[in-house]
């Protein structure tokens, strides 16, 4: 009987690679055999050997370069010059097969979703992030702020962020991080009725980045409120009053939506907008009835005072649309100083949700002579977020007011949206969600892939032929 002894063969069971459970490899013949047919055998099993190393080797080749976790990239001293230190992927998440997730593999998802069920995840507290943010070496240890690349095309054109946060240092952190790049400007709202630990760790973190700041006016943010409105008008006020970095566009953000297209392709696609602002406007009688009557605060939330409202300034139309949205600098602008935008910002200031009214209203009434817009409404245009609201079969998460919070078997449906960004997500709903969007959003930020633009394109051209 001839013995191969287990450890002369490269084991084959790393990281979900069975392996038999004996100790050695047998191969048994008769004590018979004449000496030909035992040198064929040895021959083969060299040859099983060597198969057994090109296995490993493959293995090794297929899964190491996603396992090295330094630092890919980073930026020269000459920020134009982008400096590759690491080729290939990068895996953020080793326990699950975020490919396989984001793939829609429809058995390993509902293993994944059971398994994710029955963990216990522990999460940085806010506190825990101010006092590491207290030294901001330590702090960009824990919190890699340089793993990107930036084009001079990038560099040619700032975008300013506003980012309105009410909980979760955690999550706005992520947000934060991904979205970063060192010539852009970021304003962060935070809910003056928040916890006080929030807002300290957000200031301990602003104080690391020179470019990031802490709005100079904080809201008591309610639900549907004027407050809501005003925390962004209290961003843009700021980044229009900065001079240091001529910010090209402004897109306001929630603190859990999460990107789904890189910095570069933002840019690609704005600079084919050439200055018109993406803004959802249409005109939705069946809302009207949130701004034909007076609401005000009680106890938190906005009830309707049965007070029928005056008609609305300068003959305009109230469009509606989303809060959210991606906004030129002559838009903002015209937003924060024009005479008239202040009249009817003051006009919509006792309706519910003005936020959904406002930017819309002035997207759609072309008399008023708004730059950045159209002048008539137009949902088309909107690029800003995905959302997938309550009824639809899409969600695979839960709905939370009526807007689904994405779980693990969404993602592969949202890499392919056209949008900017995704909304929305809880870190820890599904954490394994938001995780695996990070993973993909940096190795899609590597990728020498091509945004394809015709969307787009087709997007604007179709309001240049109106």
């Amino acid at each position: 009987m001839l013995t191969l002894p287990r450890h002369l063969i490269p084991p084959l069971n790393f990281e979900g690679i069975q392996r038999e459970s004996s100790d050695s490899c047998i191969v048994v013949f008769p004590e018979m055999v004449n000496a030909t047919f035992r040198k064929f055998l040895k021959r083969c099993a060299v040859i099983a050997v060597i198969f057994a190393m090109c296995r490993y080797i493959e293995y090794r080749m297929t899964t190491l370069p996603c396992k090295q976790m330094g630092r890919l990239y980073h930026i020269a001293s000459k920020p134009s010059t982008p400096v590759l230190l690491k080729p290939g992927p990068k895996c953020l998440v080793h326990d699950f097969d975020c490919q396989r997730i984001i793939e829609g593999d429809q058995q390993y998802i509902s293993v994944v979703n059971e398994t994710m069920s029955k963990r216990a995840y522990k999460f940085q507290t806010d506190r825990a992030i101010g006092d590491l943010a207290q030294h901001c070496e330590n702090f960009f240890k824990v919190h890699d702020y340089n793993s990107f690349v930036v084009s001079n095309n990038e560099l040619d054109f700032p975008i300013a962020y506003t980012i309105l946060t009410h909980k979760d240092a955690t999550q706005t952190e992520k947000l934060l991080r991904t979205i970063y790049r060192p010539h852009n400007i970021y304003c962060i709202h935070v809910d003056k009725h928040s916890n006080t630990t929030l807002l300290y760790a957000l200031k301990s973190i602003s104080n690391c980045l020179p470019n990031v700041f802490i709005s100079s006016k904080l809201e008591d943010v309610v639900y549907a409120g004027f407050s809501r409105l005003r925390a962004d008008l209290n961003c843009m006020s700021d980044l229009l009053n900065q001079t240091a970095i001529k910010w090209q566009y402004v897109i306001n953000l929630p603190s859990q939506v999460y990107p789904l297209k890189t910095n570069s392709e933002i840019v690609k696609i704005l600079k084919i907008y050439n200055g018109i602002s993406s803004i959802e406007s249409v005109y939705d009688e069946k809302s009207y009835y949130r701004c034909n009557e007076s609401y005000s605060v009680k106890n938190g939330k906005m009830e309707a005072t049965g007070k029928k409202k005056d008609p609305p300034p300068f003959n305009i139309t109230v469009g509606k649309g989303s809060a959210y949205g991606v906004f030129s600098w002559s838009f903002v602008n015209y937003t924060i100083n024009d005479d008239k935008a202040q009249v009817i910002l003051n006009w919509l200031y006792d309706t519910y949700s003005p936020d959904e009214f406002f930017w819309a209203t002035l997207a759609s009434n072309k008399h008023l002579n708004v730059p950045g817009v159209l002048g008539f409404p137009d949902r088309k245009l909107w690029i800003a977020a995905s959302v997938t609201w309550q009824g639809s079969i899409d969600c695979h998460g839960k709905y939370v007011r009526d807007v689904c919070v994405f779980g693990i078997g969404d993602l592969n449906k949202l890499v392919s949206e056209k949008e900017l960004f995704a909304n929305k997500f809880y870190h820890d709903y599904q954490p394994l969600a938001l995780q695996c969007m990070e993973e993909w959003y940096l190795n899609k930020s590597f990728s020498p892939v091509r945004l394809e633009t015709y969307h787009y394109r087709k997007i604007i051209n179709s309001i240049n032929n109106i």
